[in-house]
């Protein structure tokens, strides 16, 4: 059983990326999802090759993104995805039903895998990531769930010839969590809500999963989205790492660091909810519970 200490969104924002780097550089994260198609992509990358320390070596994933930011795919091959400025309008219950709707989900997908194959090109030039074989790949509020997102992700790395070595499972078992019974009242409703979609996905998605080769793993972020110190990570910690030693898997403690200031939003966040979230206090909670968590004797 290993443990990947994992932060998403780099490249979301300058204060985003300084936040992220800042932990990978401490040793505090083994790996990082990169945003491909932010207005800071490029700016983020020349922070990456600039202050990263020479003796670390973190894992990249590309972190798929079509809830914001300007697609990479031309703008009119994708009509159900992004508006007349090429900006991503879509809602993760806009996907869910695309999913289900008959008459549009096989062009949708299409259109998916088109911005997929961009998208991790797009990463993969930057960071030179060999896709033939160290491919890692995730989404921005875990959208690949979905499945006509991942059928999409199946049907782009089967015409690049892709080789992946990881693609996350959004599946958070609610039963350590149950156990805690001290963090009960501290618990948002709507993750519990969240938690439950996304482990109905899973369900659905298993034979998905099973295709591309990727083992079973847990993940613990969702349930703490928004409030995850480093109080209820230590709380929750012990149930998890005896539940993955049962299952035989790896356990991903998921973060996200580093809150966005007001003045680097332009017209790319385009969701209030999200933007809440971005200007909230709890990135800075989880910047904080990140920097402090010490997995030395693990």
């Amino acid at each position: 059983m290993q443990i990947d200490v994992h932060a998403d969104d780099y490249g979301l924002t300058p204060n985003t990326s300084k936040a992220i780097l800042e932990g990978i550089n401490a040793g505090k994260l083994s790996s990082t999802s990169v945003m491909p198609n932010m207005e800071t992509f490029s700016q983020s990358v020349l922070y990456w090759k600039e202050n990263l320390k020479k003796d670390v070596t973190p894992m990249l994933s590309v972190h798929l993104n079509f809830m914001e930011g300007q697609c990479i795919s031309p703008k009119e091959k994708l009509p159900h995805l992004v508006d007349e400025k090429g900006l991503f309008f879509i809602s993760w219950g806009d996907l869910v039903k695309y999913n289900f709707n008959p008459f549009v989900r096989r062009q949708v997908k299409e259109e998916l895998k088109r911005e997929i194959i961009a998208q991790t090109q797009r990463v993969a030039d930057a960071y030179s990531i060999n896709l033939q074989s160290q491919l890692r790949l995730d989404s921005h509020q875990h959208t690949h769930m979905i499945p006509i997102v991942l059928e999409a992700v199946v049907d782009a790395v089967r015409e690049e010839n892709w080789r992946v070595s990881y693609i996350r499972i959004s599946r958070e078992a609610i039963v350590p969590y149950l156990g805690a019974m001290s963090l009960w009242g501290s618990h948002e409703f709507i993750n519990f809500i969240k938690v439950v979609v996304l482990n109905t996905f899973a369900v659905w998605d298993k034979k998905l999963f099973k295709q591309l080769g990727m083992p079973e793993m847990l993940l613990s972020g969702v349930f703490f989205s928004g409030k995850m110190s480093l109080e209820r990570v230590q709380h929750i910690l012990p149930g998890l790492k005896k539940l993955a030693r049962r299952r035989n898997c790896n356990l991903e403690i998921l973060f996200h660091p580093g809150t966005v200031s007001p003045d680097e939003m332009g017209d790319e966040f385009n969701h209030p909810g999200a933007n809440e979230f971005y200007l909230s206090k709890g990135r800075k909670m989880e910047y904080e519970a990140m920097m402090q968590l010490d997995l030395s004797c693990e």
